[in-house]
């Protein structure tokens, strides 16, 4: 009589996984990578843009009132605007005020000269010379000095130009209003555009 083999079971707690198992297995975690990289690592990445707003924000507004306090005009008066380019000297000199004759007509057209003198001074573009859309001008430092290491990968993009037809004026002077927009670059977290007017008062 032949010998009976043996057979061996092996125990439940020594089992491993079949063939099937890993498969199953598998397909539910590529699923759930899937799920996971199409919906929450995208708002891991969205989740800096408030902040670069904010930041896009403070340096807009920063540059925006260094420029407004500067002259409407380089043929202005750098003394506290007693007469303005494109002005009647007769006028003015009937007033008492001391004024050239005749006044200056106001620049045209519109470019930026040497230092920050009048709102066109500023035309250009300022930063990263990669996002210049206009004459690269030099750093940030040269426009908003030392604390240019805060916006780091920014770019300032400024643009001047004369804009009556926002507002209603008697005078018929198409040099009264200069528009200026200013567009700060984030790189990858945007554009943000802002909009001032500067009379010729």
């Amino acid at each position: 009589m032949p010998a009976a083999e043996k057979t061996y079971r092996i125990p439940n707690h020594q089992r491993g996984y079949t063939l099937v198992e890993l498969v199953i297995g598998i397909v539910v975690f590529g699923v759930a990578m899937v799920l996971l990289s199409t919906t929450l690592f995208p708002m891991f990445a969205k989740s800096a843009n408030p902040h670069y707003e904010a930041r896009a924000a403070a340096l807009g507004q920063a540059v925006m009132n260094e420029i407004l306090a500067r002259q409407f005009d380089k043929e202005s008066d750098p003394n506290g605007s007693r007469w303005r380019c494109d002005e009647d000297a007769d006028a003015v000199l009937a007033q008492g005020i001391v004024a050239p004759n005749p006044i200056q007509t106001c620049s045209s057209p519109l470019s930026a000269g040497t230092g920050f003198v009048a709102v066109e001074d500023y035309i250009g573009c300022w930063g990263g010379n990669s996002a210049c859309t206009r004459t690269h001008r030099g750093d940030l430092s040269a426009l908003v000095g030392g604390s240019a290491s805060d916006y780091k990968g920014f770019t300032v993009d400024i643009n001047v130009e004369y804009d009556n037809s926002t507002f209603a004026d008697s005078t018929n002077n198409a040099r009264l209003y200069k528009r200026i927009d200013l567009y700060v670059d984030t790189g990858s977290f945007g554009r943000y555009d802002f909009t001032a007017y500067r009379s010729n008062f």
